[in-house]
């Protein structure tokens, strides 16, 4: 496993996850969006992690947006919303960078921590070194990495077998 990380250096536990892999008869999530269940707090709810597994595409940032409007509804209000730009602006990479089409599954977790929240983006694509930014200040695109990087305490790219980018906000 490969890691690259952030502002704080690099991470010295590695992790294993089980691989997500669709069988022959699996399907793909469903093209259109519906409000996602309001869920309770981690912290006064028995599971500590929330996760959402949605179909790749270009709807795919519209339906984890919607996901996270009520899964994250426990925040303070300015961590929500850091947290809903900047997970979504990592969704929207996941499609245009990672390819990731309709019938990939693109995964979002989400972990309270002692501070704030962990979020986690994988999806199927070859991975990256995270790059500066090359474009014009005035050329539209390509400031998703640059806003995680300015906004969040702790991020890194973890590849094994998928790709997850994640990062850590601090609450106020």
């Amino acid at each position: 496993m490969r890691l690259i990380q952030g502002r704080a250096g690099v991470e010295a536990k590695a992790r294993t996850r089980p691989r997500l892999t669709l069988g022959a008869s699996a399907q793909p999530m469903a093209t259109s969006t519906s409000p996602a269940p309001i869920l309770k707090s981690p912290a006064r709810a028995q599971r500590k992690c929330l996760r959402l597994g949605v179909a790749g595409g270009p709807r795919a940032p519209e339906r984890v947006r919607a996901w996270l409007k009520s899964a994250a509804s426990w925040l303070p209000e300015e961590l929500e919303r850091n947290l809903l730009l900047l997970t979504c602006e990592l969704v929207n990479n996941s499609v245009v960078h990672g390819q990731a089409g309709e019938r990939d599954v693109i995964e979002i977790e989400l972990r309270a921590t002692a501070t704030g929240v962990r979020a986690e983006v994988t999806d199927p694509g070859p991975g990256f070194a995270p790059p500066g930014r090359e474009r014009p200040i005035d050329e539209p695109g390509g400031w998703g990495l640059v806003l995680v990087e300015r906004m969040a305490e702790r991020w890194g790219v973890e590849r094994d077998g998928r790709t997850r980018v994640w990062f850590e906000l601090a609450g106020s």
